[in-house]
């Protein structure tokens, strides 16, 4: 025993080390015993009919609202909780849905090496935002326009080491990648510093292909978006990654079929930028629910600023019917939602209706419409699944009383009056 008992002291430095010990070893215990996350796998097609569950909820909760207000009981303590209720169990389930872009920011940088191989050039990749989470749905389905626009930026957007040399930039061109939320929507950006879009050699290329007449007067962003059009390239030669006139187009349907917009900022020689406004979720969506004439529309939240009855002063009037309204000293374009949509016995005058103030991917403008109803959670249903795809209209939704009330896209509706201010050829939804 007494041998042991000799050799019990030989720690004897122990005590030293033990305020070091006394803080590294708890820590070390606990990370070793942190529980892992619990995760279970369920069939997407259990989750899509949770979603759709959910959305009826939505539906019937509003028609028991719009039954009760009939019956002067709106503000019963009981239907707010119910609202409040149903609201989380929404949002729940669409947090069941998001997935982070990382799922599909993680590809690129493989398509960019590939990319360096086959033309020579040096591309450094720039990632933010790639934990930004979105609807499953937009994830599975962005992958293909985003691969697009990445071989875009590489193969047509950025120059060869010499060429950046000479123009007094770094040999390794840099493309970067983006996702953020903005305003109830996600903007996925791929830009680059390289050339910029050539616009006269996209107006000559348009014209040799009998795209547009050879006078044709276009603004720089009506020509930017030339290189939208089927068919359409500048690339000299044919290769793998371009020349073969499919690109562009391809993600413009893409991206529209998911209910989004495609912006292009582009500066010559100092690069482009492509910007993807996407819904965060195909499914719910909080809205203004509006009148114009004897139809209901819906305005998503997403796109409103504010919304007034303007005096005699606030609006200028231009012509029999453009109009602009001073909104704090800046003038921002009225667009009659009924002169679009091809709608009678609307109100006419911008000071006896509603303006509505809107943000777009080309800035601010203003929606004129006859009254506000209400703002709720409506559930989105599609109308090129169900019918057909209409401009300027995003979707359709059931409203708490069972009528029907189309979603305003409120983006292609502005676009389409900056195409065409003097509307020749509006929308005919009374027919």
């Amino acid at each position: 025993v007494a041998p042991v008992a000799q050799a019990a002291p030989a720690p004897a430095p122990e005590p030293v080390a033990s305020p070091a010990a006394a803080t590294v070893e708890p820590a070390g215990p606990r990370s070793a015993v942190a529980p892992p996350a619990q995760t279970i796998r369920v069939d997407l097609d259990k989750l899509d009919r949770l979603v759709n569950l959910v959305g009826e909820l939505v539906i019937t909760q509003a028609m028991l609202a719009q039954r009760l207000s009939e019956h002067g009981m709106a503000g019963i303590s009981e239907l707010t909780d119910l609202d409040h209720l149903t609201r989380e169990l929404q949002e729940s389930t669409m947090a069941i849905r998001a997935q982070p872009m990382k799922t599909v920011f993680s590809r690129v940088p493989r398509i960019i090496r590939e990319l360096e191989v086959e033309t020579g050039k040096r591309v450094r990749l720039d990632i933010v935002g790639e934990m930004t989470e979105v609807d499953k749905t937009v994830v599975e389905r962005i992958g293909e326009p985003l691969t697009h626009l990445i071989r875009n930026a590489v193969d047509h957007g950025l120059e060869t080491p010499a060429d950046r040399l000479a123009a007094g930039k770094s040999e390794e061109g840099v493309v970067t990648l983006s996702a953020a939320h903005h305003s109830g929507r996600i903007v996925i950006t791929v830009a680059d510093d390289g050339r910029g879009i050539d616009r006269k050699r996209v107006r000559a290329k348009a014209v040799e292909r009998g795209i547009i007449a050879a006078d044709a007067i276009l603004t720089d962003e009506e020509v930017d978006n030339l290189i939208f059009a089927p068919g359409f390239s500048t690339a000299a030669t044919v290769s793998n990654i371009s020349g073969r006139g499919v690109g562009m187009d391809v993600v413009r349907k893409n991206v529209q079929a998911l209910g989004g917009r495609i912006g292009i900022n582009s500066n010559l020689g100092s690069g482009s930028s492509f910007a993807l406004s996407l819904p965060l979720t195909l499914a719910v969506l909080d809205g203004m629910i509006v009148t114009v004439g004897d139809q209901t529309f819906v305005i998503p939240l997403g796109h409103i600023v504010e919304s007034l009855r303007p005096n005699d002063e606030g609006v200028k009037v231009l012509g029999p019917t453009a109009s602009l309204l001073d909104v704090r000293g800046s003038y921002v374009p009225v667009h009659r939602v009924a002169e679009q949509l091809g709608i009678h016995g609307a109100q006419r005058d911008p000071t006896q209706a509603v303006l509505i103030v809107v943000e777009s991917d080309t800035g601010q403008a203003v929606l004129m419409v006859d009254s506000i109803q209400d703002q709720r959670q409506v559930v989105v249903k599609s109308l090129e699944a169900n019918y057909e795809a209409i401009p300027g209209l995003a979707g359709a939704t059931i409203l708490g009383d069972g009528r029907v009330a189309l979603i305003l896209d409120v983006d292609a509706l502005i676009s389409r009056w900056r195409r065409d201010p003097r509307l020749a050829a509006p929308l005919d939804l009374a027919a």
